[in-house]
């Protein structure tokens, strides 16, 4: 696993991207947090980003830098990301986001982890024991049709240095929607900190829900469910077809995320 994920990373172009959810426009005010411990705001308009791709599917946007318009200034500025930790999205006085930069491992079925890291920035979804971070992944064809694939989540103790990639790498190859979950025990595992309540719990949640795929089974169709009625919705309404597939690819993140929040509640009670 460890081989297959690490040289995907090596396949890559460099493009300039914007994120579509994120930064389009110039009136996003984010707060820039450095490693320095320095941070200073701006409007975010851009990233510059190392498009992991494997043929037409693009396993990820890795962000080599931030464009952004200065508040004092008014002008474009370009910050690299090995200077960025975190980056605060707001909407007017409120966090709206967070965006961290965070190490990746990945895990097998032995529970064995991998040696060497990748550096990504992921939204943060929950932040707790067990932190949760995720990113939807999309196949573009040309640089405008770009159809949801699959989402990655990550799982991180706050612990550790690392966060673990708690979906398989080999689930952007699948032709269904949505990702496969058979990786997430031996994830949860992996950063469990040999807490024996909660093993035990995921004995049995591994027999319960995953035997035979069941859990995997049953999202699968509710993922297709989702699209169909979103894209019901949406039909008659060609501006909002547009943006189809990226409401449909939060639609079926938010609910794998509740997947993933169950058992990390799980790890609250059994691990004080």
């Amino acid at each position: 696993m460890k081989k297959i994920f690490f040289t995907l990373l090596c396949i890559f172009s460099l493009s300039v991207n914007a994120q579509k959810n994120k930064t389009d426009g110039e009136n996003n005010l984010v707060e820039f947090q450095l490693e320095d411990g320095t941070s200073f705001k701006a409007h975010l308009y851009g990233t510059v980003t190392k498009t992991i791709n494997v043929g037409q599917i693009i396993l990820n946007n890795r962000i080599s830098g931030f464009q952004y318009i200065g508040l004092e200034d008014e002008k474009k500025h370009e910050i690299s990301s090995k200077d960025v930790k975190k980056v605060i999205y707001y909407n007017g006085e409120e966090i709206a986001d967070v965006q961290e930069k965070i190490k990746v491992k990945t895990v097998d079925k032995k529970g064995n982890l991998s040696d060497d890291t990748a550096d990504t920035f992921e939204f943060l979804l929950y932040d707790g024991k067990i932190k949760l971070y995720s990113s939807n992944v999309f196949e573009c064809i040309g640089l405008y049709a770009c159809y949801y694939t699959h989402s990655n989540f990550y799982i991180k103790n706050s612990d550790d240095s690392f966060a673990v990639l708690a979906v398989k790498p080999k689930s952007q190859f699948n032709s269904k929607m949505g990702s496969s979950i058979g990786n997430i025990v031996d994830a949860f595992r992996a950063i469990s900190k040999g807490c024996s309540p909660f093993n035990q719990y995921l004995d049995v949640f591994d027999k319960e829900m995953m035997q035979d795929k069941q859990l995997d089974k049953t999202l699968q169709k509710e993922y297709q469910e989702i699209y169909k009625s979103t894209e019901q919705e949406f039909k008659k309404d060609r501006e909002r077809f547009k943006t189809l597939f990226y409401v449909v690819a939060d639609k079926i993140q938010t609910r794998q995320a509740e997947v993933y929040m169950g058992i990390i509640k799980e790890y609250e009670k059994k691990c004080p």
